[in-house]
């Protein structure tokens, strides 16, 4: 076609796209008006060439740019602009200008002007470009016929990739179902009234590796069900929400249920590494999901076309680096992360995908599975039911409703000290025996398994204190109990005398450093001085209240 004195930007145009297109790694999408776009066909790319006029001004380019630029949306591939036409430094001026300070994808601004020069206005260099560029002058423009054979396959790849795209949100019933019981679980955990939401999920089977030990194995899955608050809750289940539909499509919900339960599960076993803590949350799981990601963009298993693999690669470890840096936060259970994100990786490199049909083939986006598989819906079903089965078993064992009754108190020697007290029932369960430094410790339940922890030491004297000399005895552990506070603790109030169960004793409150609150209480027993210390947590039932004096007061004989 013959052109004018004035079409000499548009001529360079088409020959700049001739240039591109006859490389053989990009597919046109458009052309007209001035305005082409071409995609990378196997790696995340999108080229837009814009052309104008070469006595255009940079107030005139700009207007022509900055529209194209603020379309971009976040999560598309590198996008880079080629103004063809402008004067140098006009077409310089305009890119520079419409070059946005916080980038949604990389973006690349170059301009080829009037003499053909190709220039890197911002952003990082295209090699594809600077050779389309270095054969402008020996490259012809394409015909009609073969502009418009170009355009008509870039369509059918790109309606291809929608209909993947399609395929992959069609289903979500497995994660949903996920979602609701976790939201459930956290309304159950602050069901039972003031004070009780801490034990409720111990209750309800937060993980710990000293109770998985004990046999309490229902907690590696039933924690994962289990969240501290409403915040914790939100950011997992929106990563869940994020990471989960898209994998659910891809591998089917039986595999999915399967890569969400061991990832689960990995994620506790891990987190039992921590002797001296215990943990709720899904994140072991939402980590084996998001990694299992990463397994698809580096395995992918012939399930996803080269183009969608390689914008996987490209967008797949940002994620990771944002959540492993928030994994060293304090109070964040790194060893559940990284568990998880261990068996959902190995799963997806190796067996988990095996046998499934390739999303393009598929005519159903439920269309996962090329047959019938017994063993396969075998195992899912299996691993819903230990899920589902581990919270209720937590729910019968932990018994947390009766978190706000109050405490059953029954009656217990200890030892063979030949004194007895009133404890409650759950704490009178866990008792343990320690010698320290020629010290008998007798100690009853567990924080934070127990509401309520009580230490208890006998110490014979020379003989039972005389009724005239027991004000004075009293008043030198008063004295001593002021002075000799735990390391770091807060006093909640000076030692004093009182009367608990008709014999006289001395109290006092202090905080330790990690919140939990103490109760020492000394009392006289004939022969006996008894030094009783009660540990609990600053938020506990209301229905809890004066369980120490309670306890104390008890003191007597077995």
């Amino acid at each position: 076609m013959e052109r004018g004195p004035g079409d000499e930007a548009a001529d360079r145009h088409d020959r700049l796209l001739a240039a591109l297109y006859g490389r053989g790694d990009l597919v046109l999408l458009r052309s007209d008006g001035g305005l082409t776009e071409l995609a990378g066909r196997t790696a995340p790319l999108r080229v837009v060439l814009v052309t104008v006029a070469d006595d255009a001004s940079a107030e005139q380019i700009r207007a022509r740019i900055e529209p194209l630029v603020k379309a971009v949306r976040a999560g598309g591939p590198p996008t880079h602009f080629v103004l063809v036409g402008g004067g140098a430094a006009a077409g310089r001026a305009a890119l520079a200008g419409a070059a946005p300070f916080v980038q949604l994808v990389r973006m690349g601004f170059h301009h080829v002007d009037a003499a053909g020069a190709l220039a890197r206005v911002k952003g990082p260099a295209l090699p594809a470009l600077d050779e389309a560029s270095a054969r402008l002058a020996e490259a012809g423009p394409l015909g009609p016929e073969a502009l418009a054979a170009a355009i008509e396959e870039g369509r059918a790849l790109a309606q291809q990739e929608r209909a993947i795209v399609d395929r992959l949100t069609g289903s979500r019933r497995v994660t949903a179902v996920i979602v609701v019981a976790c939201a459930a679980l956290l309304a159950v955990s602050y069901a039972f009234g003031s004070g009780t939401h801490e034990m409720a999920l111990w209750r309800m089977g937060a993980n710990s590796g000293e109770a998985v030990r004990r046999g309490e194995v229902y907690r590696l899955l039933a924690s994962a069900f289990l969240h501290a608050d409403p915040v914790h809750l939100f950011v997992n289940m929106l990563a869940l929400w994020s990471f989960g539909p898209m994998l659910e499509a891809l591998f089917g919900p039986r595999r999915y249920l399967l890569l969400y339960g061991a990832s689960a599960l990995g994620g506790s076993l891990a987190s039992n590494l921590l002797d001296d803590r215990w943990s709720v949350g899904a994140s072991g799981a939402i980590w084996g999901l998001m990694a299992a990601g990463i397994g698809v963009a580096l395995r992918p298993h012939g399930l996803l076309p080269p183009a969608m693999i390689a914008q996987m690669r490209s967008r797949a470890w940002w994620p990771l680096a944002i959540n492993l840096v928030y994994s060293f936060q304090p109070g964040v259970d790194l060893l559940a992360h990284l568990g998880g994100g261990v068996v959902g990786f190995a799963l997806v490199v190796t067996v988990l995908p095996r046998g499934l049909t390739p999303v393009e083939q598929r005519a159903r986006p439920t269309d996962a599975e090329p047959g019938p598989r017994p063993l396969l819906s075998a195992a899912a079903a299996l691993v819903a039911a230990a899920m589902a089965l581990s919270v209720v078993v937590a729910l019968a064992a932990g018994r947390p409703w009766e978190l706000a009754a109050p405490p059953a108190l029954t009656r217990t020697a200890v030892g063979d000290t030949g004194v007895a007290l009133d404890l409650p029932r759950a704490a009178a369960g866990a008792a343990a025996v320690e010698d320290l430094e020629g010290v008998r410790f007798y100690t009853y339940g567990r924080l934070p398994e127990t509401t309520i922890m009580f230490q208890l030491a006998v110490f014979p004297l020379d003989g039972e204190v005389p009724p005239d000399q027991l004000d004075g005895f009293l008043e030198q552990e008063r004295r001593t109990l002021d002075e000799r506070r735990p390391a770091g603790a807060v006093a909640k109030g000076p030692a004093t005398r009182v009367t608990l169960g008709a014999r006289p004793a001395v109290t006092v409150r202090n905080e330790l450093p990690n919140g939990v609150q103490v109760v020492s209480t000394i009392v006289v027993l004939g022969d006996k001085e008894v030094v009783l210390q009660a540990y609990s947590t600053k938020d506990r039932p209301a229905s809890w209240a004066g369980i120490e004096d309670k306890v104390a007061a008890s003191l007597g004989s077995p």
